[in-house]
């Protein structure tokens, strides 16, 4: 077998013919998921929404509005982001088990041990990179934009601009470069930055134009996911009716507006169990093409 792109981009479609199952159980975890979040942190999500729509709704916004929408939504991250990366560890390690490893088909290839533990490392250290890059291009945008404005010296945002264009492509370089760690980490069973490195060597094209492939079919999936789920939003409500409650008990929420957040849930949990599948997946088909081709 040897690394095909466009056939690699495909595999997410391919597991879920295999295993329509696993994008079953995949969804249940996300609606258990849903669940545990919105009995922890349902009031905190519910003033979120609640000063999200007064903000949409002003016709001048202030800065004090937008800073309290930020740190009611960053209260709320404190929580949310650790359980959603391990959250997200244990679905990434079941997608790459369920293509590099079909038969390990238990709990819907879903485990929580010492391989989702090294896709946690892998992704922090990853996701921690790719965040130094972002900070330092972003502060050399807003010093030349600021210089430009401070200095009334219009030539300055060439600059900028060209700052802000570097500190895309790099992105998109290192995330392509480190693209194969998930699958290299669980495959091997050590964490393996450097081996995603060395495996994407001269092979970049091939994988951005994968990883874009996956991407359009994700966002199809998407659009095609949320025009079925219009007509049950609108019979049913979404997290929009929940605007202005935030003053109720989670036991009171659920008993108003649970069909709602039933169908919400649902629709969510399988839309992004499918698209877990479609982006995934390629990446730990790559991996396993390449491993069988030549080196170039």
């Amino acid at each position: 077998m040897s690394f095909n792109a466009t056939e690699s981009a495909f595999e997410g479609f391919r597991l879920a013919r295999r295993a329509p199952w696993a994008i079953l159980a995949w969804a249940a975890a996300y609606v258990v998921f849903f669940a545990v979040f919105f009995a922890v942190a349902g009031s905190s999500l519910i003033h979120i929404v609640t000063l999200a729509e007064q903000i949409e709704q002003s016709a001048e916004p202030s800065m004090s509005d937008l800073a309290t929408l930020g740190q009611a939504y960053g209260a709320l991250m404190v929580f949310v982001l650790p359980v959603s990366l391990l959250f997200g560890a244990v679905l990434t390690t079941a997608v790459a088990r369920a293509v590099i490893r079909p038969e390990a088909r238990r709990f819907g290839y879903m485990r929580l041990g010492k391989d989702e533990l090294r896709v946690l490392a892998v992704t922090l250290v990853v996701g921690l990179i790719m965040l130094g890059v972002l900070i330092i291009g972003m502060a050399l945008v807003s010093a030349f934009g600021g210089m430009a404005a401070g200095m009334s010296a219009p030539f300055l945002i060439l600059p900028a601009v060209l700052a802000g264009l570097a500190t895309a492509a790099v992105t998109i370089w290192l995330a392509v470069r480190f693209s194969l760690a998930v699958p290299i980490t669980f495959a091997e069973q050590k964490i393996a930055i450097k081996q995603s490195w060395a495996m994407t060597k001269g092979r970049f094209w091939p994988l951005l134009g994968m990883a874009v492939l996956a991407g359009v079919m994700s966002m199809l999936v998407a659009l095609l996911g949320s025009i079925v789920a219009a007509p049950l939003n609108l019979m049913f409500g979404g997290l929009d009716r929940l605007a202005g409650a935030e003053t109720a008990n989670v036991a009171v929420l659920l008993a108003r507006f649970w069909p709602g957040l039933l169908i919400w849930a649902v629709v969510n949990a399988i839309l992004s169990s499918a698209q877990a599948a479609i982006v995934y997946a390629p990446f730990s088909a790559a991996y396993l093409g390449i491993k069988d081709a030549p080196r170039a």
